[in-house]
């Protein structure tokens, strides 16, 4: 019996991929279409902002402390929040949008969900592997001082990324208000990410203050393996895992919520 159990649990499991993974194709069909790109506009549509903003702020500002150029700056810093702030702008009010799908037995809500992220992570992640390779090349950016550093930096922030864009599905399926202002949650957001302001230009007590919040923690790891030990540096990392867990499960409850919520509706 057990045994039996395993095996159903396993099919189980692999149906859910597929079914996954079938949305998310339909998803970057819907969303980029077959003609011209096509697909390649999952990188190239956020590359050209990444590219975009480096060329503005590199004429707007004279540089960051440590020899860092703002060009340099941002191509490392700016890609990390292409997870947050593109996930949870397709994310908000995508079991609504969808509900039809609901009426294949297969298709779990959640499985919307997952599809969307999926999505918007694969294309983040992409941007980044195919951009950062080019700076070094042509010399904006150098070689990661530590890349197993910068690696779980960047699965930190994948994590937190993660976390958030649940809890805004859910709270965006469960209030309009929060649907409608979700683009000023995550622009007020800016400012309190770690890419635009370094914490080592914040002062104290302030920068212990934005260390609560564990988005900053995460960059700022990431950061420190790229950049290495002539960088300053701050974060908590058993507070910042701990953290991360317990927005990925209250995202897991608030979502549960919202879709039981879609279910009676």
């Amino acid at each position: 019996m057990p045994a039996n159990s395993g095996s159903i649990f396993w099919d189980n499991l692999r149906l859910q991929g597929r079914i996954i993974w079938a949305l998310t194709l339909r998803e970057t069909v819907t969303r980029f279409g077959r003609e011209g790109l096509g697909m390649l506009w999952m990188i190239g549509e956020p590359a050209l902002f990444v590219i975009g903003v480096m060329i503005i702020f590199s004429f707007i500002d004279s540089g960051y402390p440590y020899g860092i150029s703002p060009a340099e700056w941002l191509a490392v810093s700016y890609p990390t929040l292409l997870f947050w702030r593109n996930g949870t702008g397709r994310v908000t009010g995508a079991i609504e949008q969808n509900r039809s799908l609901l009426h294949h037995q297969p298709i779990r809500p959640m499985d919307i969900l997952y599809a969307r992220i999926l999505l918007e992570f694969a294309s983040g992640m992409a941007v980044f592997l195919f951009l950062f390779p080019i700076f070094i090349v042509v010399g904006i950016c150098h070689l990661p001082s530590n890349l197993l550093i910068m690696a779980v930096g960047y699965l930190l922030i994948i994590w937190f990324s993660f976390g958030f864009v649940l809890i805004m599905a859910g709270l965006a399926e469960l209030s309009e208000t929060i649907e409608k202002t979700s683009h000023i949650i995550l622009y007020l957001m800016l400012p309190f990410c770690g890419v635009f302001v370094p914490t080592f230009l914040v002062p104290e007590p302030y920068r212990n203050y934005l260390l609560y919040f564990p988005l900053i923690d995460a960059v700022d790891y990431f950061h420190h393996g790229y950049f290495g030990p002539t960088v300053p540096s701050y974060y908590h990392l058993g507070y910042t895992v701990l953290a991360l867990l317990g927005m990925t499960l209250f995202g897991l409850a608030i979502s549960g919520v919202a879709i039981r919520r879609v279910k009676v509706a």
